[in-house]
């Protein structure tokens, strides 16, 4: 009778990446630490003049080249042009820090199809890994917006319900009815049922009771934090004393503007950014569930 055969599991591929740009600065560290914790292979450069004259092929060979750009005009049209046309055919991103949020608008020196917020980094990052892990072909740099979103968005297999979600209850709270109600659809297609509510009107010196839902306790609360202000806070202390048991999660237009030095003694789980609903949110119930 043979030997029953032993299956080893396959290990994780380890992505080759090149990094351009000051990843010491502090609104790149919890990015960059993040890249660290990958399988991934980094080489860095200073600049993309460095990066251009590096005798080795690390960019040819690159699954995904990222840039860090702090501040407008850091980098020249020249070089942009010459390191688009050096990774033509493999991948290139611009994470882009909050000082560049206008860019879009009154600059061209990055494609639109290489340019993403800070705040959007790991998610792109972790989908244009995985496109390469998959054979898929890397997004043009002359691709239209509309040809960007639909890239960004995903395969079908990216937008199934996450089996964790489904046995949880959530909460989302906003005190705009709208925005509640497209929460509330967007994560009932991950797989999670929320209630809707404004923000929690508190009374001085008064505390919140703890609440559950019908199915049970609330897993994770989603809380609008626009506009900051005492109102909000207050709301956002007592959502935590209605559903103790509970995450929370914020919701913000800027989270990479002031918001976050704001919200610093917030003990949120992320903030997702309103400007990309689908993509943010994904991304950060899915980094909370495998926390």
């Amino acid at each position: 009778m043979p030997a029953p055969s032993s299956t080893v599991p396959a290990e994780p591929a380890t992505h080759q990446l090149a990094l351009i740009g000051d990843a010491k600065r502090r609104e790149f560290r919890s990015l960059s630490q993040w890249l660290c914790s990958q399988t991934a292979s980094i080489s860095e450069f200073s600049g993309i003049e460095a990066a251009l004259q590096q005798d080795e092929p690390k960019l040819a060979n690159a699954d995904l080249t990222i840039v860090m750009q702090s501040w407008s005009d850091q980098f020249s049209a020249a070089e942009v042009n010459q390191l688009i046309g050096r990774t033509l055919f493999s991948r290139l991103l611009c994470i882009y820090s909050s000082a560049c949020e206008s860019d879009g608008r009154n600059r061209n020196v990055w494609p639109d199809a290489v340019r993403v917020p800070l705040r959007l980094a790991q998610s792109v990052i972790e989908q244009e890994l995985q496109n390469a892990d998959r054979d898929l072909d890397a997004l043009p740099p002359t691709s239209a917006r509309d040809e960007i979103f639909v890239h960004r968005l995903g395969n079908g297999d990216d937008w199934a319900p996450l089996p964790k979600l489904q046995a949880m209850n959530g909460a989302i709270i906003s005190p705009d009815r709208t925005l509640r109600r497209t929460m509330a659809q967007a994560t009932r297609e991950l797989g999670l049922k929320s209630l809707e509510m404004p923000l929690i009107a508190v009374k001085s010196g008064q505390r919140t009771r703890p609440q559950e839902t019908s199915r049970g306790p609330v897993n994770v609360v989603i809380h609008d934090l626009d506009p900051w202000g005492p109102l909000v806070e207050a709301s956002l202390q007592a959502a935590r004393e209605m559903f103790p048991s509970a995450a929370v999660l914020g919701l913000a237009n800027m989270p990479d503007a002031g918001l976050t030095i704001e919200v610093a003694d917030q003990p949120l789980e992320a903030i997702i950014p309103k400007l990309d609903i689908q993509h943010g949110l994904r991304w950060c119930l899915r980094q909370w569930l495998n926390a």
